[in-house]
């Protein structure tokens, strides 16, 4: 069975709300207590799977569950145990008769089947109702309690949506408005996933960076530009719960920056595949981008040119006042402007797609496509160190939505020869972002080299370094010129 359902972050302050809103005295409550198994070396949870034994009122249940195709889905199966004089053992077999989750746990246990141990337990109040709408029936819960292991505990409140009948994208429009009445923040991660790394005493799970994306030559472009956008929310939804949370590391940071510039790539490259694109999102996707982007800048100047400058015995020892961390970024992703934009992506990655065009139609578009990105960096590799400044970050930032494009339809092509030029664009594409490091450093030192004179070292630095790296990258695209074409 496969279960949909979307799960949001609530405040406490607005917990109370929420119960009204579900009208408390006439919802229906139960106390769920659940054990959470593993082996010792978390294999489910690296293979993001989950079993566990829970008590639902006087009632017990035996679950398997597993990630689905998308964050909105998840592969479940639950065993009903009815009531139990004393407490039930975990008994794998009971699993036996689904074949999926059989082969999935005869694939990644193995042998170690017999070796699953209880990790984290979870104590939560529900209260829940059905609400219908347009012919869908979701299930709203508010979940109030606690995960906690032998040693520390945490707080749980949030609301989760399931579609018990009806349409994934309906189910998606409808919790906007709980959004914006409670400031609920979208959370990908699952109860399991936040025991797991309470047990492991970790705050986040690592980044989520891109996964392949397989497209069919029969598909339409409707079908393909859904299917891009639902492969970059893949990527950029776990990142920003983590981002959200205020537990996020640079690299969650980074990835995210690199899911949103996808999106981004595709609306661009690709709008003409769907008439469904809201002109809106690309504005919005703009001002996240910028606002991370002032926090990645800051991250590469402190955490890459600045043990640069030490080495080359620079004159200070400590980092400019301007490079400081900022830590109101998880503000960025609660936001409710921010919360239903995902989620509008979400229900324009879950609309119904239609196959009706020629399946030659696919690959003809994005060969245009391709050719109109490469012929624009060729024709500045004939010219780039007399360009702006402004000019050779419009061409580093033509090659990385041309990688971003591949990367996306790559799928349709031989893979030995996407691999040759996706290594070209490469080698371009690393000289150009050390160029632009180099030029944010230098414009972050140079902010404060009026107040304190010894960051005039970093600006020359920063410069001279700049000079040899657009002789380089000039060097890089001319030799890209010459690549061939997969295409």
């Amino acid at each position: 069975m496969v279960e949909i359902e979307l799960k949001f972050q609530l405040s406490e302050r607005k917990k109370k709300s929420v119960l009204q809103a579900l009208k408390a005295k006439t919802a229906q409550k139960i106390r769920l207590q659940a054990k959470y198994y593993d082996t010792a070396d978390r294999v489910l949870a690296k293979n993001h799977m989950a079993i566990r034994l829970r008590q639902e009122g006087d009632h017990w249940v035996q679950t398997f569950k597993a990630s689905g195709k998308s964050h909105l889905e998840r592969i479940e199966n639950e065993v009903q145990l009815g009531q139990c004089e004393v407490e039930p053992e975990l008994n794998l077999d009971l699993f036996s008769e689904n074949k999926i989750v059989k082969d999935l746990l005869d694939q990644v246990l193995a042998d170690q089947q017999h070796q699953l141990t209880l990790q984290f337990q979870t104590d939560v109040h529900r209260t829940f109702r059905i609400i219908t709408i347009d012919g869908t029936d979701i299930e709203v819960c508010l979940d109030d309690g606690v995960v906690s292991t032998t040693e520390q505990s945490e707080k749980i409140c949030e609301v989760e949506f399931e579609l018990k009948q009806g349409s994934p994208e309906q189910l998606i429009l409808f919790t906007q408005d709980w959004v914006n009445k409670y400031q609920l923040w979208l959370d990908v991660r699952s109860k399991a996933e936040r025991g797991n790394l309470l047990s492991v005493k970790q705050k986040a799970s690592p980044a989520v960076k891109a996964k392949t994306l397989i497209l069919h030559k029969e598909d339409s472009t409707d079908v393909a530009i859904r299917k891009m956008v639902a492969n970059a929310l893949q990527q950029l939804l776990p990142n920003a719960a983590v981002i959200a949370d205020g537990v996020a590391n640079p690299e969650h940071i980074h990835q995210a920056r690199i899911a949103i510039r996808r999106i981004r790539s595709i609306f661009k490259s690709f709008q003409s595949w769907s008439d469904d694109i809201d002109p809106s999102w690309e504005n919005q996707l703009k001002q996240i981008f910028q606002a991370l982007g002032t926090t990645r800048d800051l991250d590469v100047v402190s955490d890459e040119i600045f043990p640069e400058l030490l080495k080359a015995e620079a004159p200070f020892s400590t980092l400019p006042e301007s490079v400081a961390i900022d830590n109101q970024i998880h503000l960025l992703f609660q936001k409710s402007e921010t919360v239903c934009l995902l989620l509008q992506l979400l229900a324009f990655s879950y609309h119904e797609q239609s196959n009706h065009q020629k399946s030659s139609k696919l690959k003809k578009e994005s060969k245009a496509l391709l050719s109109q990105l490469h012929q624009k960096i060729i024709h500045d590799a004939d010219h780039f160190s007399q360009l702006e400044i402004e000019e050779r970050h419009r061409t580093r930032k033509r090659c990385k939505r041309l990688r971003y494009c591949i990367e996306f339809i790559s799928s349709l092509y031989d893979p030995k020869a996407v691999k040759k030029y996706l290594n070209r664009l490469q080698a371009v594409q690393e000289k150009l972002g050390l160029y632009n490091d180099l030029h944010v450093a230098e414009h972050v030192f140079r902010e404060s080299a009026h107040k304190q004179a010894e960051f005039w070292f970093a600006v020359g630095w920063s410069k001279a370094k700049q000079e040899q790296l657009l002789l380089e990258s000039e060097q890089e695209l001319k030799k890209f010129a010459y690549t061939k074409v997969f295409w």
